[in-house]
């Protein structure tokens, strides 16, 4: 029996050293919010941490309390060389996307990885797309012209002074140079949603990233309570105000009397910037030490990322070989359960991703990755199978909230997953200390409202949902509020008159349950077919953008439906669902979503024959939809 178990490790080593040489040792630390993985020594890879946990700190002063925002976990994957992180580099054309370093957010974790060799010319790329992450989660409904100059006014964080300080807001030249030649008026930058053209359109597009730096720029740094004023400002817009009325009671004069003062800012030859010291270095992962990867173990989690950026092919042969090496290893079974289920083999799936649960009951990662996989692709299984799912990823979030309890996301999706075993109350607990942890995330507040709706309390969800439609500024979080209560005025849920008279529950109490509607699924409110439109149900399995148009494949009825656009813009994108993926992007769909795509059947001559019509319409369903 030993032999038979060493054996596959010694193989997938020799496998390793004849087609790689010597593979370099992979080790992985722990921060407060991070799993910090690389082919770098300890200190090293704390360093990295380190530099990422205080920019995390210095995004928390946004927050009203002053803390860093908690999220979803963090993984980071540190890479010596550039050469070394070149084959977990996205592609384009086929080729690797020449980056230092990149920053991913995904439904059940958040990944940067970076090379140290090049990180430092990237590093802005990163700092940007994370800085969205943190001011999401700590600030309601922002500015779409805020939320964009908040992140290229943090990207250019720098550690200063071993680690004990930090340059914050320094200028960007391109930027400088753009608006010194282009500008628009403040009054239209202000009421820039994510519709916007200026918001979606090349050149235009360019110029409110700036602009949208420039004006938080000079609020940061030339105000002496420029931070508080842009607080205030930020609550007036989320209080439902307009923007321009606010900009002036905030800032003590219209848009039209401030711009002259921005444009005079930028002709100037210097710009201040702000040096922020740190209390003390940050203390990383006491609890738990540096530990050594075993190179099956290292080689899943490195086949997770490559799955994540689209290379499945590389990613396949990378982690089966992991599994068969490493079949009593957590990681490495649940890597393998992805990767089937990316596959669409789904009743490969299963046994690995139980086996990954059962062989790490007490590893944090480990449980919230399983629980949530199996909760995104639960809608594939069927009869018992599909239960006994709901049931497994009940299991491990529940762990993982114990292991945890500052995981916003863990909350979240453990309110999904008592709310698709119909425990109603157990559902509202855990949205409710998933919005306590994350304020600033609507989608937590929608399925609030939708926990509220299954309840029996529509009377109590109407105003949480008309609060998120009318003063949202995620375009997306208000339409998905608003076709909430659209369905709510189409087809109320049945109530007794003992519900009508039950006072609202409040949310992480324990009030007697409710009488429980009929069903635990409402009505969608789809868009209706026109004339002329046809529409299909299947799931969306790649966006290809190529020869100047945006090709949308779906898979319905067993063929490959393409329709096309001219551009995204012109495409009424709608979700149905809480899903934590907010953009719409070309690449593969990993997993497939579950839509209803609509198309006119008549289209541009020159058009291909494959493509069966002018896409107008893409509905993201939620996972358990059944059409």
């Amino acid at each position: 029996m030993q032999l038979r178990r060493l054996l596959p490790a010694a193989l997938y080593a020799l496998s390793l050293a004849a087609t790689a040489g010597a593979e370099p040792r992979w080790t992985v630390v722990h921060s407060e919010s991070m799993i910090v993985m690389g082919d770098q020594s300890a200190n090293t890879l704390r360093d990295v941490a380190q530099e990422l946990e205080q920019f995390r700190a210095v995004l928390g002063r946004l927050s009203s309390n002053g803390q860093p925002a908690p999220t979803a976990p963090t993984l980071v994957y540190v890479f010596g060389t550039q050469k070394a992180f070149e084959p977990f580099l996205p592609l384009h054309n086929g080729k690797p996307v020449p980056l230092g370093g990149y920053f991913q957010r995904n439904a059940d974790t958040n990944t940067i990885a970076l090379s140290t060799e090049g990180f430092a010319d990237d590093a802005t790329v990163v700092f940007h797309e994370y800085s969205h992450l943190l001011v999401g989660t700590a600030v309601r409904s922002i500015p779409v012209w805020l939320n964009e100059g908040l992140a290229e006014y943090y990207s250019t964080f720098r550690l200063k002074s071993g680690g004990k300080g930090a340059n914050i807001g320094l200028a960007i030249a391109r930027h400088v140079q753009l608006l010194r030649q282009r500008f628009i008026p403040l009054s239209q930058l202000l009421a820039v949603d994510q519709s916007s053209e200026l918001y979606n359109e090349g050149e235009r597009r360019s110029i409110f990233y700036a602009e949208s730096w420039a004006l938080t720029h000079y609020l940061m740094t030339e105000l002496p309570s420029g931070q508080s004023l842009i607080n205030q400002y930020a609550s007036a817009i989320a209080g439902g105000a307009v923007p321009e009325q606010a900009f002036t009671a905030t800032f003590g004069m219209t848009p039209a009397a401030f711009e002259p003062k921005l444009r005079d800012y930028l002709r100037g030859l210097t710009f201040k910037a702000w040096v922020y010291t740190f209390d003390e270095r940050l203390q990383q992962g006491a609890a738990l030490p540096p530990r050594v990867l075993a190179p099956a173990e290292a080689d899943a989690w490195l086949g997770d990322l490559q799955l994540r950026i689209q290379r499945t092919g590389e990613a396949a042969k990378r982690i089966e070989s992991a599994a068969i090496a490493a079949p009593d290893n957590a990681a490495t079974q649940l890597a393998l359960a992805r990767l089937r289920l990316s596959q669409d083999r789904t009743d490969e799936a299963w046994p690995p991703l139980e086996a990954a649960l059962r062989l790490a009951p007490e590893d944090f990662a480990i449980q919230y990755r399983g629980g949530v996989t199996a909760l995104q692709y639960v809608d594939r299984a069927t009869g018992a199978r599909e239960a006994d799912l709901e049931g497994r990823a009940h299991d491990a979030l529940t762990k993982a909230a114990a292991l945890d309890a500052n995981s916003p996301d863990t909350f979240a999706w453990l309110a999904y997953a008592s709310l698709r075993r119909q425990a109603w109350d157990e559902a509202a607990r855990a949205i409710a200390r998933a919005i306590g942890l994350a304020p600033g995330r609507t989608e937590f507040r929608i399925r609030q409202a939708d926990i509220m709706i299954l309840r029996g309390f529509p009377n109590v969800a109407r105003p949480m949902l008309q609060d998120i439609a009318t003063r949202s500024a995620d375009k997306l979080s208000a339409e998905s509020a608003r076709r909430r209560l659209d369905a709510l005025d189409a087809a109320a849920l049945p109530r007794t008159a003992a519900v009508a008279a039950t006072p609202p529950p409040v949310p992480g109490a324990a009030p007697p349950s409710p009488p429980r509607p009929q069903t635990s699924r409402f009505r969608l409110d789809l868009r209706r077919v026109q004339d002329g439109e046809q529409r299909a149900f299947g799931r969306l399995t790649a966006v290809e953008c190529a020869g100047g148009r945006v090709l949308f494949h779906v898979e319905a009825d067993g063929r490959d439906l393409v329709t096309a656009s001219a551009r995204f813009a012109d495409v009424d994108l709608v979700r149905y669902t809480d899903s934590k993926e907010s953009t719409l992007g070309c690449g593969a769909r990993v997993p497939p979503d579950p839509v209803y795509v609509t198309w006119r059947t008549d289209k541009p001559a020159g058009w291909p024959g494959a493509i069966a019509g002018v896409v107008v319409a893409v509905e993201f369903l939620p996972l358990d939809y059944v059409p």
